[in-house]
């Protein structure tokens, strides 16, 4: 991967952006006045950095950079006192929003579950897995200097800890029961009609599916339980019911809830 600037940056930013290319074993180049497209001709994806923003180019049609998306239609909600799955899955779980909790969420993506979980249960310690290396880095530069105009919600973002690897290293690498709560968000069976946040990522994430040895490492290692965000008709579901589920009448996706007594049945 390749790190630049945009073209009239300030010599801080030109620091940083060799700062995260030294962390990271990262090409840096000079942007200067040269256009983004003469970057791509070695094929690497490109990370320009510009203020608080660092944008990842795969290449000149596909881009991504770290922004709310639906959780910030999410987190109003919430500021609104109204429900949220997902959150009502985590407060099953646990009973008190003053009670202070670990939750690892394995497939941290864009982070917007993360984000929400963050928000909603503010003593609790949130780790991020995410196995893609140009998304992990926006999304994690992001949710470090991202201001949002509620500092309530700024406060969020920073309680947030990433973790670039692959959740299956870091589930066996993890003592029996050292984690309050595990999270899922595998790739749907059968998708979601495409939403526009993720067209730009289609093709540059890493699957993440399901199966019985993530599950029996989940069960080693959650406390408390662990909740699987797929459809409703979804073979995961099928397969290995839950306890409780989540999810309005009429929604596209649900949040199983699995207790520690649905893994001895």
């Amino acid at each position: 991967m390749i790190i630049t600037t945009s073209q009239k940056a300030a010599e801080s930013v030109k620091s940083e952006a060799r700062r995260i290319a030294q962390c990271w074993s990262l090409d840096y180049e000079e942007r200067g006045k040269r256009p983004l497209r003469d970057f791509f001709s070695s094929g690497d994806s490109i990370a320009v950095l510009s203020g608080q923003d660092l944008c990842v180019h795969f290449n000149e049609e596909q881009q991504y950079t770290f922004h709310l998306s639906m959780a910030q239609l999410r987190l109003l909600r919430l500021s609104r006192g109204e429900e949220d799955h997902l959150i009502s899955a985590v407060q099953s779980l646990y009973g008190s929003e003053s009670q202070s909790i670990t939750i690892l969420d394995c497939t941290l993506g864009l982070g917007s579950d993360s984000i929400v979980m963050s928000y909603a249960c503010p003593n609790a310690l949130i780790v991020g897995v995410e196995a893609s290396f140009p998304i992990w880095l926006s999304t994690s530069y992001g949710l470090s200097h991202f201001d949002h105009s509620d500092e309530q919600i700024t406060r969020a973002l920073r309680r947030i800890n990433t973790i670039h690897s692959d959740f299956h290293d870091v589930l066996a690498s993890k003592p029996d029961g050292s984690i309050d709560i595990i999270y899922f968000d595998p790739m749907f069976e059968v998708p979601v009609q495409e939403s526009p946040q993720f067209k730009p990522l289609r093709g540059h994430t890493m699957e993440s599916t399901i199966t019985d040895t993530v599950i029996q490492e989940a069960q080693r290692v959650a406390r408390l339980g662990v909740i699987i965000k797929e459809r409703p008709f979804s073979n995961v579901f099928k397969q290995y019911p839950p306890h409780q589920w989540y999810g309005g009448k009429y929604s596209r996706i649900g949040y199983g809830v699995y207790k520690e007594s649905i893994w001895s049945d």
